[in-house]
């Protein structure tokens, strides 16, 4: 396995756990103590990870992982999750499509739908381009290179000019005191935009996401918002959320 594809999933695994060991590693990358020990250093290194004795845990809850390596962090949870959502979806919708790992799953599940989208994600757009019945309006805007979405006012002007009749986002967090989170700013700005065009608001979020908050404020929770999430998710956490507002459906 190369080393770039070692770091993706090192990251992966303790964005997983929170914390792993040197061996752990080793046994589930199929490396030596050796290899995963010089892994984790240049992880350290560039900041991304902590180095611990034996191991390595995240440096911060604030800070962001590569793309990449939130792909692989709970893929079957966001498979489901993705899935579900685009089997809730009726024909001839009019959808906000944020970005984001757990979205580009229902993008897959949603080719042979007959749907209009529109998205401030490359990624997505570029996913749909061969999709017969579905048209697609790209926002347009800065781009934000570490999740493919754009940002900025092309961006929020562009949304400001439609109404949708679903936003589906996924995000970094959510909390009932912090709501739906994330790490950068001008990205939380323009799905907040395309939230106030929505009739319905779906997040997407494995449970991994629940209880979390990032720096970065999207919206509050309020009633009409619908969380589609995993079967991992706590009866505690759900019955927290929907006091709050929000339905609960588990993929």
């Amino acid at each position: 396995m190369i080393k770039a594809v070692r770091h993706d999933r090192i990251l992966a695994e303790i964005a997983k756990r929170g914390a792993i060991s040197v061996q752990e590693l080793a046994d589930l990358l199929d490396a030596s103590t050796a290899t995963i020990r010089r892994d984790i250093s240049e992880l350290d290194d560039s900041g991304t990870v902590l180095r611990t004795h034996g191991g390595a845990t995240l440096r911060s809850g604030n800070e962001e992982l590569p793309y990449d390596a939130k792909v692989m962090a709970f893929l079957p949870e966001k498979r489901r999750i993705g899935a579900t959502a685009a089997a809730m979806l009726k024909p001839n919708l009019s959808i906000g499509l944020g970005g984001g790992t757990t979205v580009m799953q229902l993008v897959g599940a949603i080719k042979r739908q007959k749907l209009h989208v529109t998205t401030t994600a490359i990624n997505v757009a570029l996913e749909l381009r061969d999709a017969p019945d579905i048209d697609v309006l790209l926002t347009g805007g800065v781009l934000r290179s570490r999740t493919a979405e754009t940002v900025g006012h092309v961006a929020e002007r562009t949304l400001n000019d439609i109404n949708l009749d679903i936003a589906i986002i996924g995000i970094d967090g959510l909390h009932p005191v912090g709501g739906l989170t994330t790490y950068d700013s001008a990205e939380a700005y323009v799905n907040r935009v395309m939230l106030a065009r929505a009739r319905e608001i779906w997040v997407l979020a494995d449970h991994s996401k629940i209880g979390q908050i990032r720096p970065a404020i999207v919206s509050g929770i309020t009633a009409g918002q619908t969380l589609i999430t995993d079967g991992a998710l706590s009866k505690e956490w759900a019955a927290t959320l929907e006091t709050a507002g929000m339905t609960i459906i588990r993929a």
